[in-house]
């Protein structure tokens, strides 16, 4: 059974017992809004869906450091360099339950 769910504004696939990384700080609630839930040969969507419950659960105070994303802008005319970098904070989250 796995349902696809909608997590700080992206799609996020979850199966029970898995976990997965969310971009958002730690001290925010996650809200989730359920899209699509597949059990075997059954699939639901639209509004059972959007009744389906999802219980997600943080694990710990679990941050991770995302990838890092460099930028490297010049100005030849000044001579002028500058360096930009940023590194997402993510959060570690496990899907504990998926009912209909």
């Amino acid at each position: 059974m796995y349902a696809v769910i909608e997590i700080a504004g992206k799609q996020q696939r979850v199966d029970q017992g898995r976990w997965f990384l969310v971009d958002q700080p730690e001290e925010q609630e996650l809200e989730t809004r359920v899209l699509l839930v597949v059990d075997g040969d059954k699939v639901v969507t639209g509004d059972d869906a959007l009744k389906a419950k999802i219980t997600l659960s943080k694990a710990g105070t679990v941050r991770i450091r995302g990838k890092r994303s460099m930028k490297f802008k010049t100005k030849e005319a000044r001579s002028q360099k500058r360096m930009l970098g940023y590194r997402r904070t993510l959060v570690k989250v496990t899907c504990d339950k998926i009912a209909l």
